[in-house]
């Protein structure tokens, strides 16, 4: 497809050509398909995604299946990283050492990268509602056999099975995507994602607060503490499974899931895709730094400062909390420079975050001082988070048919990331150094993006493949055909 195929002379637009739209329910020529009200929120008339979206609304079906996505991930992140802030009485407990705990974070995040490029094309087909479920009840078993290890063997396996929780933030992403048009998707998906991230904040507060309340205990030494720890966080995804069973919808029009695209060929589709990859490695370059960050940070506090473990897990939540508003920033920047200059300004405003990130990271391994460290630590939080936003502005627009499949495969390139990141510090001398390394990385990563091919006007062929019925890009006004270029 190139750009001479889109310049037939502009036609009357359809309701397919008014859903790509400037902003949050207008074109740029002002036109509007048909539009109906549900659950207080303006919707396109033909898909039933809501234009707009309320953060204090929990009205069906929209809000509602924002805020299960979004407190389900969270629930998840939670029992995800549960082990890390214990991670140093884990340690002593089991006579580990530090390459030993890195190696069970690397299993954590390994079986993540498996279960996301499983669950996205079977979201396709079940819808995330399903799907969901299925992750949260199945995390929930080896969380709560957590305690009952003894060893590198048991420890390495349950957090590989605990990890598998992880692809919940496919569900949550996917659900987001289903549920909004695209035109705003780039700061919903950033909400939620973002909140449901903050659990890597939340869960050193909250494990931490179980382990000195168990420790309070004149029964209860330091073993008990961690070893009884862990049953919180595994009732919790039980009673996350049954919110989204019970509470959730299926489609923006509450009716049960209809996968548009059953066919065989989605994967490899997806598969084939490069823009997939490319973002596999701009994920890969910003969440799998955040996972970890948040495996390893109470554990670099404490040894290279010499903090108590209560002060190292609750500086280390700060990282983590920044996603309540960071990631948001992220996607609404990439939303705002998308209608200023299209999917060119959602590009470049990732480059420079991206950028940005690893030069904080560099700067954070060479702080020499616990306070100083933390204050460049959350700078680092915002960027890194703010890149994560921006990565998945682009993904709804990639391939519209499999978006449940490209959330997977670049959900599962944060994952990636985090496992090579984790056999990276397995080579270094220390934290510090592993930190510089991969803040240079980063960098390089980032200053590759401004080389991006984009050549080819790939707004054509997405519009196609969502309405090939309806025939060419000539149906559609000529201020709108550009509106989507390859994204790299």
């Amino acid at each position: 497809m190139t750009q001479g195929d889109c310049e037939d002379p502009p036609q009357p637009s359809t309701a397919l050509a008014d859903s790509v739209i400037k902003g949050a329910g207008e074109t740029k020529a002002g036109q509007r398909a048909d539009t109906k009200t549900v659950g207080g929120l303006e919707c396109d008339g033909a898909s039933g995604k809501a234009r707009e979206y309320r953060i204090r609304s929990c009205a069906r079906p929209h809000m509602r299946a924002f805020h299960l996505a979004w407190i389900s991930f969270l629930t998840a992140f939670i029992a995800w990283f549960s082990f890390a802030p214990l991670g140093p009485a884990i340690k002593k407990s089991l006579r580990l050492s530090n390459e030993d705990i890195l190696i069970a974070n690397v299993a954590s995040v390994s079986s993540t990268v498996f279960a996301r490029f499983a669950i996205g094309p079977a979201m396709d087909i079940v819808g995330p509602r399903i799907g969901q479920c299925f992750i949260l009840l199945f995390a929930a078993i080896p969380t709560f056999f957590a305690g009952l290890v003894t060893n590198l063997a048991g420890l390495t396996t349950v957090r590989a099975l605990v990890g598998v929780v992880g692809a919940a933030f496919v569900g949550c992403q996917f659900w987001c995507s289903i549920m909004f048009t695209k035109e705003i998707s780039g700061t919903v998906n950033a909400i939620a994602g973002g909140w449901g991230n903050m659990g890597g904040g939340l869960t050193q507060i909250i494990m931490i607060g179980i382990y000195n309340m168990n420790l309070a205990s004149p029964s209860c030494d330091e073993e008990c503490a961690w070893r009884n720890a862990f049953y919180i966080p595994a009732f919790s995804l039980l009673a996350a499974a049954a919110l989204v069973f019970f509470l959730g919808d299926d489609s923006p029009k509450g009716d049960k899931y209809d996968a548009p695209n059953r066919r065989r060929s989605g994967v490899v589709d997806v598969a084939k895709n490069i823009q997939v990859w490319l973002l596999v490695i701009q994920y890969a370059a910003c969440f799998g730094v955040e996972l970890h960050v948040n495996n390893t940070a109470a554990l670099y506090y404490f040894n290279r400062f010499g903090v108590s473990l209560t002060t190292a897990a609750l500086v280390s939540s700060l990282f983590g909390l920044m996603n309540l508003f960071a990631r948001a920033w992220g996607g609404m920047l990439s939303d705002y420079c998308y209608q200023e200059w299209n999917m060119l300004g959602r590009k470049y405003a990732h480059i420079l975050l991206v950028i940005g990130e690893g030069i904080a990271l560099i700067a954070f391994s060479r702080m020499g001082t616990f306070v100083s460290a933390v204050c460049i630590m959350i700078i680092f939080s915002l960027l890194v988070q703010s890149a994560e936003g921006s990565t998945f502005g682009m993904v709804p627009y990639v391939d519209p048919k499999n978006t449940g499949g490209v959330c997977g495969f670049v959900g599962a390139g944060g994952n990636i990331g985090a496992v090579l990141w984790g056999v990276l510090f397995l080579f270094t001398p220390n934290f510090q150094d592993g930190y510089l390394y991969l803040g240079i990385l980063v960098f390089v990563i980032g200053i590759s993006d401004a080389f991006g091919s984009w050549g080819k006007d790939y707004f054509c062929y997405n519009i196609q493949q969502q309405c090939s019925s309806t025939g060419p890009c000539s149906h559609l006004t000529s201020d709108l055909k550009y509106a989507n270029t390859t994204v790299y």
